[in-house]
């Protein structure tokens, strides 16, 4: 049978809660960097999407409606502009949104973030031609098929 000595637990205990504290604080520091990835990912994505839709107007500016939509995005200083660069591009029909930053967490470790989000543009009236395009060849071929 094992006998306690009066105090040791508390020695016990004094020795192993900076490890379960530090242990506790790298735990907290992970989930802060996975959620400010998750929001700055969102945020990428949102952005090209309003950008995209911006081109169904004649006159749409798709690198300006996206960069717009960052600006608003960003204006929490959490987040800050002063914490992450961003860049807009355009390149034929696909609209690219980069963000990019650093977390500094406990003990002086940083995490670089690199996230980009990109988005084809959107043009409803060529997709509802070439829709009514295929409804009227299948329409066709079913009327010469049938007949």
């Amino acid at each position: 049978m094992c006998t306690w000595k009066r105090g040791s637990l508390t020695i016990e205990i004094a020795l192993l809660m900076p490890l379960v504290f530090l242990a506790w604080m790298g735990v907290v520091s992970v989930c802060l960097f996975v959620h400010e990835r998750a929001w700055i990912t969102a945020a990428a994505y949102e952005a090209a999407i309003t950008g995209s839709w911006d081109a169904v107007s004649r006159e749409g500016d798709v690198v300006g409606r996206a960069q717009e939509k960052i600006s608003v995005l960003l204006q929490d200083p959490w987040y800050g502009p002063g914490r992450i660069r961003t860049g807009v591009e355009g390149k034929g029909d696909v609209l690219s949104v980069f963000m990019e930053g650093r977390r500094r967490s406990y003990g002086g470790l940083q995490w670089d973030l690199h996230i980009t989000g990109s988005r084809k543009l959107r043009r409803p009236v060529s997709f509802i031609r070439k829709a009514k395009g295929a409804k009227g060849l299948y329409e066709s071929a079913g009327q010469i098929g049938g007949g």
